[in-house]
């Protein structure tokens, strides 16, 4: 094995060995060998990482604690038979430890995995006593790394030396790694784009050799890896070195490819305008109870922001001067990525999260307190500023945008944030009255019944109104009689 020396350590290192030691400490105890290995080890190799981060952040919230043992899982299960143990993937050598308070660990035994009949799992798995076997069938060198309880890191493949220069290598055959599990072929991408990594030259051809491996790999696990890669602050590099690989998911990029937008506005193809616009989009910042970040939202943000003009060759002609123009492109994109989110089979919240802004990316903004309000409402705040922070990215894609129009983003964000501050009535579930009341009035249950508060909804929003019971009851009786 390649090991170097014992150190101290960086302070990640030293967090994660304190989370394990427990576990790490019983396995040696009984006799047998027990690294840390995986992610945790990788991040606690990461040079880039700020102290501001590390501050804010602990080994928990980083990553999870995987452990690899020369205990066979029986043997593993017995050493910590008075903690509650998990045995749901012990038939390839993997069980899960609840460390107190009920942290779960996984430990895996060293082994050895035979062919991949089914591209994702191996037919058959072998236990072994080698630390060195064990990490020789890891994906990348980066991730084939071991540390020790006290701070040794095993290192057979270069791994560090690849994570100091920045470098996506698998450990061994690149096209038999990817054959094993095609997924890896994302994953690579995914990593090179989250810690802005290139790929090495062998691993990088073999990826676009083995693409259609992606094929037979299962929705969950590709939406799963689509998300974390754009998010990635190298995203846009990677969209546009491996586009290829990336239509292999995502076949809607096809029609975007080199498709000329004949528009003064814009000095970019379809697909060079929207992978900038993934560069540029970033999510609102969170605000107080009014303004909560949904789940997801980054990753929600990028996929819209990738896919918010697939509607456009679509729906694209040419006037008598030339110019290109493309009327109900959002319309058409939202019903695009409808059916990309159905086949990814995103949970419906993000799907129609992306759908709606696909839809709205056009939406024109000024400012103006009574029209932000109205859409405050139609909305909702969080989805409005979401548009408007995927319309201040679009503009900034299209390679033509002003300082002065910037700014006038920036100022509609902050008001939108100010009317929130100031409480202003902006929907129906805050007007002072509501159907009951309207009832009482001797309003009949129906369509206008609903007319007739979003009519004093508007008012409110107008200013005609105050938000008030008494004056609002007043204009509702009016109306009703």
């Amino acid at each position: 094995m390649c090991y170097t020396e014992p150190m101290e350590g960086t302070r990640r290192q030293q967090e994660y060995i304190a989370q394990a030691a427990p576990v790490l400490t019983r396995l040696e105890e009984a006799g047998f060998e027990a690294y840390l290995v995986g992610g945790c080890v990788r991040e606690s190799l990461r040079e880039e990482v700020s102290p501001e981060e590390g501050a804010k952040a602990s080994p928990a919230s980083l990553t999870d604690l995987d452990v690899t043992t020369s205990a066979l899982p029986e043997e593993t299960a017995q050493v910590f038979s008075d903690w509650p143990v998990i045995e749901t993937g012990i038939k390839h050598g993997t069980v899960t430890v609840l460390m107190p308070p009920r942290r779960p660990v996984e430990i895996t035994t060293y082994r050895w995995d035979g062919p991949y009949s089914d591209g994702r799992h191996p037919d058959e798995v072998r236990f072994v006593r080698s630390l060195t076997e064990d990490l020789s069938r890891r994906d990348f060198t980066m991730n084939a790394m071991a540390l020790s309880l006290r701070g040794e890191l095993v290192d057979p493949f270069g791994g560090q030396e690849d994570l100091r220069r920045g470098l996506i290598r698998t450990v061994g055959d690149p096209r038999v790694r990817f054959k094993e599990d095609g997924l890896r072929i994302l994953r690579a991408l995914r990593f090179a784009a989250v810690l802005d990594a290139r790929v090495e030259e062998e691993t990088g051809r073999a990826l676009m050799e083995c693409s259609h491996l992606l094929e037979g790999i299962s929705a969950e696990r590709i939406y799963a890896e689509l998300k974390k890669l754009l998010c990635g602050k190298a995203a846009g590099r990677i969209l546009r070195q491996y586009t290829p690989v990336l239509e292999q998911i995502l076949p809607e990029l096809t029609p975007m490819k080199g498709f000329e937008q004949h528009n003064p506005y814009h000095r970019y193809d379809v697909l060079e305008h929207c992978i900038r616009t993934v560069e540029a989009v970033e999510a609102p910042p969170d605000g107080d109870e009014a303004v909560k970040a949904p789940p997801e939202r980054e990753a929600v943000m990028k996929l819209a922001a990738l896919l918010h003009d697939a509607g456009k060759p679509e729906t694209f002609f040419r006037d008598e001067e030339g110019i290109g123009h493309f009327y109900g492109h959002p319309e058409a994109g939202a019903a695009i990525v409808r059916r990309v989110m159905k086949r990814l089979k995103a949970d419906r919240a993000a799907a129609e999260r992306v759908e709606t802004l696909i839809r709205h990316h056009d939406l024109h903004f000024e400012e103006d307190d009574r029209l932000l309000k109205r859409w405050m409402g139609r909305y909702t705040p969080e989805i409005l500023l979401e548009i408007l922070a995927l319309k201040r990215a679009d503009n900034i894609a299209t390679g033509n945008v002003t300082a002065e129009l910037l700014v006038k983003f920036d100022r509609i964000r902050d008001r939108i944030y100010g009317i929130l501050d100031e409480g202003d009535c902006i929907t129906l579930a805050e007007l002072a009255v509501g159907g009951r009341d309207l009832l009482a009035l001797g309003a009949e249950e129906g369509p206008l019944l609903g007319e007739i508060l979003r009519d004093l909804l508007d008012k409110v929003i107008e200013g005609d109104l105050p938000n008030e019971r008494e004056a609002l009851l007043a204009e509702a009786k009016r109306r009703i009689e």
